[in-house]
């Protein structure tokens, strides 16, 4: 057999939408080899909070940590130059992490699933064997986003030493980030009647693998005390105190706590169990220190939310009497601010005396169901 050079780059795109294997995640992780979950083909990516997308990445896929991994496909008969395809990626990566939101990916999701006349929740349970719940899945993406934790994979026939000096270099200064080269060499019979297509990572050195090890470990489910010590760790003095005394107003006054299941990061969703409705989320807090509020929830599941202005106040009234700073343009989805705003009891009573009234009002909406 002998090497082929594939006919187009659209030839090689759809080979890594059909054959995700093809980006051999045994050799990324050998420990835990990568599984892949296709997001979608030419996912778009914007350069401004809220704007229109200005570029469109070849492939977005997610492994079964829930890192998001960027995939940039070139042939080797590119003329482009290095430089140009390396600063492209950089700007894929850049504004993806500040510019994505998980509603973006989820309905990316969606939609290829049902482009492909296939069930998106069937999709993802096979890919997670139905042991992990969905919701816990995409907070660990929207988490790993949040933190940069992505990988980029520049994937061609060929890829050339000097692209591959860059890579290397690259993933050994980034840090959570991983950055990764796939050779997907074609060969071919007499008459083209057999095809072999062979993949190979480039990229590798033992002090990125060294600097990267945390993201070998197995995820693990958090639990209280896990989440309070790696607050006291890695967040802002006083942000375990504040949190402890979350968690014991939250069980003594109706609020469920569902801690994650993650590789580093620690993460506890906050919400009502509702009868015959299930869990509804209205806090993540993670452990590095950050707080999400999820306006978007509030408005799909609730009349009182339903439109805009009741959100917005809500907002508004978070960030005067707590001192959040939550995005008024993230009302359809979730804001996020530091949980070391809450820097005196005052405000920490303000934000409990706010989830008494959200459960008030969620329970009067129930009781008239």
């Amino acid at each position: 057999m002998k090497e082929t050079p594939y006919d187009s780059e659209d030839l090689l795109q759809q080979l890594l939408q059909d054959y995700p294997a093809l980006l051999t995640g045994d050799q990324i992780n050998r420990e835990q080899p990568r599984k892949w979950l296709l997001i979608t083909r030419e996912m778009g990516v914007p350069d401004t909070e809220g704007g229109k997308d200005r570029w469109a990445l070849d492939h977005l896929f997610l492994d079964q940590d829930g890192i998001p991994t960027l995939v940039e496909v070139k042939r080797s008969t590119d003329t482009r130059t290095r430089r140009e395809v390396v600063a492209q990626m950089l700007d894929y990566a850049a504004n993806s992490v500040q510019y994505w939101s998980i509603d973006d990916i989820i309905r990316s999701f969606t939609y290829t699933s049902e482009k492909a006349e296939k069930d998106p929740g069937e999709i993802l349970g096979t890919f997670l064997f139905n042991t992990e719940n969905p919701d816990e899945y995409w907070e660990r993406v929207q988490a790993n986003l949040r933190r940069g934790n992505i990988r980029l994979l520049f994937v061609a026939d060929t890829i050339p030493a000097e692209l591959k000096r860059i890579i290397e270099f690259l993933n050994e200064q980034m840090n959570p980030a991983e950055v990764l080269g796939v050779e997907v060499k074609q060969y071919t019979g007499r008459q083209d009647k057999n095809k072999t297509l062979v993949s190979r990572v480039v990229g590798q050195t033992m002090k990125a693998i060294d600097t990267k090890k945390i993201r070998s470990g197995a995820p693990k489910l958090w639990d209280r005390e896990s989440f309070v010590q790696q607050l006291r760790e890695r967040a802002a003095p006083g942000d375990a105190e504040v949190v402890e005394k979350i968690f014991n107003w939250c069980n003594s006054n109706g609020f469920a706590l569902k801690f994650g299941r993650g590789v580093d990061q620690a993460t506890v969703r906050i919400g009502l169990d509702i009868p015959d409705k299930g869990f509804h989320q209205i806090v993540l807090l993670e452990g590095y220190g950050d707080l999400a509020f999820f306006f978007g929830i509030l408005g799909k599941y609730f009349q009182f939310f339903k439109e805009n202005e009741a959100r917005i106040q809500l907002l508004h009234q978070l960030n005067a009497e707590c001192g959040f700073t939550f995005n008024p343009g993230k009302i359809d989805s979730y804001s996020y601010s530091p949980i070391s705003t809450f820097s005196d009891e005052r405000r920490v009573s303000a934000f409990l005396s706010k989830l008494e009234w959200l459960r008030t009002v969620i329970a009067q909406e129930h009781q008239k169901d």
